[in-house]
């Protein structure tokens, strides 16, 4: 047995029934169904209830039944339409509120393999925590159809390392994953419970972390089937499945900020003459980095709001959109630059980030330069950071990020301000 996992098991959970688990089901091969299911009836920890939700697939019933074959820890509930995923979780687990010896809940995927010591590991990481603990996670293998393991140790390394970041990093990116167990006590507090498809769990975990703290045990608990016919993965694959997606993303962490009182910390600001593919190219590029603190102003130039016909199409939670049809770039960015009150501001112009990382890092240097540093830019072998310490020894430079008070020093004084503008 594992170490990591010996630990959490030092001794023979003899508990009540205290963990409550859902599985919604909707269209799903009936070979990944049966291991699923399989997986989950041959927990270690064999007390539980588990809530299957069928949501519009009625031909799916049957198959459950089979492979569940009247185990009396199972109820299935079956709704003839398909509501999607979050109506299936909040049917689920409003069963499960009404008994009040379900202490810990999960969800399950009927595509997944969970492993033997699944249940019994996050439990007691739960139960042996402190109360402020509401949250256990774990690292995850990938595997494909075949169930061939996809990630060598070098990835699965690579992989607890990323999830193991602390808690705050769970506003920048979803590190929580696919393996998890939480309180019901904090549940309880969600309002609404889960809601925002595609992108429910990593919502609900940031709901549920606004009451309490978060675990990671590094060692791999689960089997996470990638893209397999009918996950959700598999149906994001479209241009405008991704953006939905991305919007959603970004809109769960917008509204996590917004609760918290956490204030955007970059302005960015991009004036564009006219509308290009192009100009739809890098603002994709900006909504792809993995930095989101930010508001985007959108300042169109053109005679005939173009740029706000176009751009306006790819919804983004915090990307405002301004008509300045009698201005230039330089007047139109010297009457923005004072109204936004972030620490940080950048002006873009066509040339992409080069890596989804590119903002976030060059946040991280500014906000430790020394103080005489206005700005942070990248070299150009994208090597290195360096920063700006004088306003008049260049315009401004592509993907340059900013004090906001230095660009609207220098947006103020400099009489050409601006580098090659859209």
């Amino acid at each position: 047995m594992n170490d990591t996992i010996a630990v959490y098991l030092t001794e023979v959970v003899n508990a009540l029934t205290d963990v409550g688990i859902v599985m919604p089901v909707y269209k799903q091969k009936p070979e990944f169904l049966k291991a699923a299911l399989e997986s989950v009836l041959s927990q270690t920890l064999p007390q539980f209830r588990l809530i299957i939700v069928i949501d519009g697939a009625p031909e799916m019933e049957p198959l459950v039944r089979l492979f569940t074959k009247d185990d009396p820890r199972i109820e299935v509930i079956s709704y003839p339409e398909n509501q999607g995923v979050p109506h299936a979780l909040n049917t689920g687990f409003e069963v499960l509120y009404q008994d009040p010896a379900i202490l810990y809940l999960t969800w399950v995927s009927s595509d997944n393999i969970y492993r033997p010591e699944f249940l019994a590991v996050l439990r007691s990481a739960l139960a042996k925590g402190p109360d402020e603990l509401g949250l256990a996670y774990s690292s995850f293998q990938n595997i494909d159809d075949r169930n061939t393991p996809m990630y060598d140790e070098a990835a699965l390394a690579a992989l607890r390392q990323y999830q193991g970041r602390p808690k705050e990093k769970l506003l920048d990116s979803s590190i929580i994953g696919v393996s998890f167990m939480y309180k019901a006590v904090y549940a309880k507090m969600v309002q609404g419970g889960y809601s925002l498809a595609p992108v429910e769990d990593y919502d609900y975990f940031l709901k549920l972390t606004d009451h309490c703290d978060i675990r990671y045990i590094p060692v791999e608990l689960m089997d996470y089937r990638v893209d397999s016919t009918f996950s959700v993965s598999a149906q994001l694959k479209s241009v405008e499945a991704h953006r939905y997606w991305r919007y959603t993303y970004h809109l769960s962490r917008h509204m996590a900020r917004s609760r918290r009182g956490i204030p955007p910390e970059i302005t960015v600001l991009f004036p564009l003459q006219q509308a290009t593919p192009a100009a739809i190219e890098r603002i994709e590029n900006l909504y792809e980095q993995t930095f989101s603190n930010y508001i985007c102003c959108v300042l169109d130039l053109s005679p005939d709001q173009q740029v706000m016909a176009l751009l306006g199409q790819i919804a983004h939670p915090t990307t405002l959109f301004e008509w300045h049809p009698s201005l230039t770039a330089a007047e139109a960015l010297r009457t923005r630059i004072f109204q936004w009150q972030t620490p940080y501001a950048i002006v873009l112009d066509l040339n992409s980030f080069s890596y989804v990382t590119d903002l976030e890092f060059l946040h991280q240097q500014l906000a430790k330069s020394p103080s005489y540093a206005l700005a942070s830019c990248y070299s150009p072998d994208h090597k290195d950071i360096g920063f700006r310490t004088g306003l008049l020894a260049a315009p401004v430079r592509s993907n340059e990020l900013f004090y906001t008070q230095a660009l609207s020093d220098l947006l103020s004084q400099h009489p050409m301000p601006l580098g090659e503008l859209p």
